[in-house]
């Protein structure tokens, strides 16, 4: 799936694959986490060692980090592991904020909030917005580069909304905890590569290159 973009002109790929950071507390108890600056627990550390060694298969430039401490920590394991030594941090990639919503189960969110409607909560179109915009500055400043970057579930369901036409991502995808979304640009163009594979994922050679 593909889209075109009439802000760069590429004569090389820029190679882009963002990571949904570990997992944490809030996670593990299905708590709604936005913009609070929750860390990683042990499982979370794991999955960050785990995802790592697909990024020890190939040379990689560029790390690029959520100012949000579970992502950061995530980009931190990942890049000790593959001599990265400087983490770029985009404040445009943090997660939505979902106002309040967020820290409630979702037992909690329908009692509270029935209709769906968070009045609080970030727009979607702006975060749609807002992560096209990181997105874009993330491509424009190392343009040409091998590029991972960690950010969070529900910024990154939203870039793969808007490179698919909603296809998949908002709404549709459910991303796992230390998942890889890999997208390229080139010609103008983005490519989504494939989408939510963990690392033990895209090392076995019989899982499909696209999971829904």
């Amino acid at each position: 799936m593909s889209i075109d973009t009439d802000k760069h002109n590429e004569l090389s790929t820029t190679t882009i694959c963002i990571l949904r950071h570990g997992e944490t507390d809030w996670n593990s108890l299905g708590k709604l986490q936005g913009t609070e600056d929750i860390e990683l627990n042990d499982l979370g550390r794991e999955q960050a060692i785990k995802t790592a060694r697909y990024f020890e298969t190939e040379p990689w430039d560029i790390m690029v980090s959520s100012p949000l401490k579970r992502a950061y920590e995530t980009a931190q394991i990942i890049a000790s592991r593959i001599s990265l030594s400087t983490i770029h941090v985009i404040d445009e990639i943090k997660e939505r904020s979902y106002g309040s919503a967020s820290g409630l189960l979702p037992d909690e969110r329908r009692r509270l909030f029935p209709n769906g409607i968070i009045p609080d909560q970030e727009e979607f179109e702006h975060l749609r917005q807002r992560a096209m915009v990181g997105l874009t500055k993330i491509a424009t400043d190392f343009k040409g580069k091998r590029i991972i970057v960690v950010s969070h579930g529900g910024l990154t369901n939203s870039i793969l909304y808007t490179l698919s036409d909603g296809e998949f991502g908002s709404f549709k995808t459910r991303l796992k905890n230390g998942c890889i979304n890999k997208i390229s640009l080139q010609n103008n163009k983005w490519t989504v590569e494939f989408y939510n594979k963990t690392a033990e994922e895209l090392l076995d050679p019989i899982t499909p290159s696209i999971d829904k």
